[in-house]
């Protein structure tokens, strides 16, 4: 789970020439992240989130592509939500040309299932290889050229209608890539398009991306660590020293109005600024609690001690044998605290890697539990009957 909140994933960063026909003044190319560079010879089209530059551009002059924008910056953008949308396009007008057919142009279309936050905010969609890409292309007419298909497969036949192909096997329709495998596929388009020079460089570049995003600790709430910056006109934002912690919230709080009750707190957040003595204001944002506790089992060890950790206590009771939480634990709590033990080990608070032996989720015991007059019993020692879908359980002799 971690590894795929993660995401890292191996592509090419491909730029793709706009027409000059079509495309907006200033607009000369689109680029594209795809992790199936081998499958360009099946592409049908081009997307692009609502906010990508070339949707923002075309939006100005159209009121329809700019409430169609405004109608996917309302759908949900987690994974679930974007693979269970009913998916939807808006014709930009725009058109791109392949990298290997000068004569081949592609529309781009604006739609709701692509986001600005992963890769450029636009892919080139493959019908035959993708089952968003086909319900996409099966929905607005376009083209579904089948580029991969198994290996006992038949060419001349081999056909995709309504469940795209995603498995291994050999590449067809693909000029020059005929037979290959998907892999060799990959590295001789990579090759082929870095000898491409299109504006001043190769059309195509390898490139790692991840779908992690920076982890915003910051929470405008009363409950929370407070983070200790003073902010000062004259100097910025400059951290509490380190004689002034920690930060100490305010008892005589009011929670009538809603919003950060410390924002409206009369003296609490006034302070001098510890560099240049002049009048300052606290931080009132507090941390996410996620902060404390991805790495409080190494205070634990020893919290009483005026540094962070005593690194002999730390490193003799570490790591924690057994931890017990929830599933949605695994890729939020567990990776941050992962986290903050390889910055504890390098820092010098302790000197282990992983924080915890084992993990134990509530619900990886599914089997039916039952309890006897003198306590827990095990399913051996009970009857189960049913009659007329009622169930019950009675103790048997040897219970």
């Amino acid at each position: 789970m971690q590894k795929n909140w993660i995401g890292k994933s191996e592509g090419l960063q491909i730029r793709w020439e706009l027409d000059a026909q079509t495309a907006p003044e200033g607009f000369t190319e689109l680029e594209v992240y795809t992790t199936r560079p081998d499958t360009l010879f099946g592409a049908s089209f081009m997307a692009i989130a609502a906010d990508h530059p070339l949707a923002l551009e075309a939006a100005k002059s159209n009121p329809e592509l700019h409430e169609f924008c405004e109608e996917c910056r309302r759908v949900g953008t987690s994974a679930a939500a974007l693979e269970t949308i009913e998916k939807h396009g808006f014709d930009t007008g725009f058109e791109v040309v392949h990298p290997f057919n000068k004569d081949w142009k592609l529309k781009v279309f604006v739609a709701n299932f692509v986001l600005m936050e992963y890769g450029t905010g636009a892919i080139f969609g493959c019908p035959s290889g993708d089952q968003r890409d086909l319900d996409f292309a099966n929905k607005y007419g376009l083209q579904v050229t089948p580029v991969v298909m198994p290996e006992d497969g038949d060419a001349a036949s081999f056909q995709i209608t309504e469940e795209a192909y995603t498995g291994d096997g050999i590449m067809i329709n693909s000029e020059f890539l005929n037979g290959m495998k998907p892999k060799e596929a990959f590295d001789t388009v990579a090759k082929k398009l870095d000898e491409i020079e299109f504006n001043g460089a190769p059309q195509a570049e390898l490139k790692t991306q991840f779908k992690l995003r920076d982890w915003g600790v910051s929470r405008q709430r009363y409950w929370g660590c407070p983070i200790p910056v003073i902010h000062c006109d004259d100097c910025g934002a400059v951290p509490v020293p380190k004689a002034d912690l920690p930060v100490i919230l305010p008892d005589d709080i009011n929670f009538d109005k809603p919003g950060n009750p410390l924002d409206r707190h009369p003296t609490w957040r006034h302070v001098a600024c510890p560099s240049c003595g002049k009048d300052a204001r606290r931080e009132t944002d507090t941390m996410d609690t996620f902060v404390d506790s991805s790495w409080y089992f190494a205070r634990f060890t020893d919290p009483n001690n005026d540094n962070p950790t005593d690194p002999d206590m730390a490193n003799h009771w570490l790591p924690v044998d057994q931890y017990i939480g929830g599933i949605e634990h695994a890729i939020l709590h567990l990776l941050y605290s992962r986290f903050f033990t390889r910055a504890m080990q390098k820092a010098g608070h302790l000197d282990i890697k992983e924080p915890f032996k084992g993990l134990f989720t509530q619900g990886m015991v599914v089997h039916e539990t039952y309890k006897g007059p003198n306590g827990w019993i095990t399913p051996a020692e009970i009857n189960i009957k049913d009659n007329d879908g009622i169930r019950s359980a009675t103790m048997n002799r040897h219970g």
